[in-house]
């Protein structure tokens, strides 16, 4: 035979526990007796103890959203969706429209129908990531009534 099974070496047992002050020490020795050897663990990390707050940018700074901005003299909506920052999204849109850029749906709809934009009053309604912004969009605008994201 060409090879020879081989018996493992003897492994000590193993076990870990939580620090606790005046019992850990004992029951340690008590293991150590049995061969067993023992690894002592905090209750609690210091990572836990001291956790780092999250960083939540403005409501105006989040990318990624689905927005709403209503019409002022009619009950219509512009939904839209960005992976940019909403405050950029909104400025562009006021840019459009005092440009009259063709093609933009919220110049459309302002300038075919003689109708003001409340920019002011326009607000994140979901946020998602970049891949599901344009289902989310869909969806909103469908829910919504009198709501639009195409031309008029």
């Amino acid at each position: 035979m060409f090879f020879k099974w081989v018996d493992p070496p003897h492994t000590r047992e193993f076990a870990t526990l939580p620090y606790i002050k005046g019992l850990t020490e004992p029951l340690t020795r008590l293991l150590r007796r049995h061969d067993i050897l023992v690894t002592n663990k905090p209750v609690i990390t210091l990572q836990q103890e001291f956790t780092t707050p999250k960083f939540r940018p403005e409501k105006e700074d989040q990318c990624n959203v689905v927005y709403k901005i209503p019409c002022s003299t009619y009950s219509w909506s512009y939904i839209g969706e960005t992976g940019r920052s909403f405050y950029t999204r909104k400025k562009e849109h006021t840019r459009n429209l005092k440009m009259r850029t063709k093609g933009s749906n919220v110049e459309n709809h302002a300038w075919s129908k003689n109708h003001q934009l409340d920019f002011d009053n326009a607000l994140i309604i979901d946020k998602a990531n970049y891949r599901r912004l344009k289902t989310l969009e869909s969806w909103h605008t469908a829910k919504t009534v009198y709501a639009d994201n195409t031309d008029q």
